[in-house]
């Protein structure tokens, strides 16, 4: 239960404090990117809970990600392969500030993986893009 509470309590911190990360990479040599990746919540066997996302976040991405990160609850909708015309699912939004390197691509390309694997789930993507980080 005490794992439980500490990755609920890192992701309530992290959530918190999207601030923090910015001192730390506005000293990298490398161009920034932005990069944001979307986790669907729906799966066959009922869907992600929050104590699992939280535990993912904690065991997962914040090890991986440790300068920082902002996750965000949505709500998406998109093209299906089934007869449906639109499928939609309740999403969480990772969005991560970091160097532009093939490091920080296999993290988030590890990160998918693992998500689909352990959750059985295929609503998973993101997008990038280069950013500037302004702090004054």
């Amino acid at each position: 239960m005490s794992r439980l509470m500490f990755a609920a309590a890192l992701a309530g911190a992290l959530l918190l404090s999207p601030l923090a990360p910015r001192v730390a990479l506005a000293q990298s040599d490398s161009p920034m990117v932005q990069s944001t990746v979307y986790f669907g919540l729906e799966s066959p066997d009922g869907g992600v809970s929050e104590q699992q996302w939280a535990t993912f976040v904690a065991d997962e991405i914040a090890p991986r990600f440790p300068d920082g990160l902002t996750v965000l609850s949505a709500y998406g909708q998109g093209a299906s392969t089934k007869p449906l015309p639109m499928l939609g699912e309740t999403t969480k939004v990772l969005i991560l500030v970091h160097p532009d390197t093939p490091e920080a691509a296999e993290k988030l390309g590890t990160l998918k993986a693992l998500y689909k694997e352990r959750f059985a789930e295929t609503g998973v993507f993101h997008t990038r893009q280069p950013i500037e980080i302004v702090t004054d």
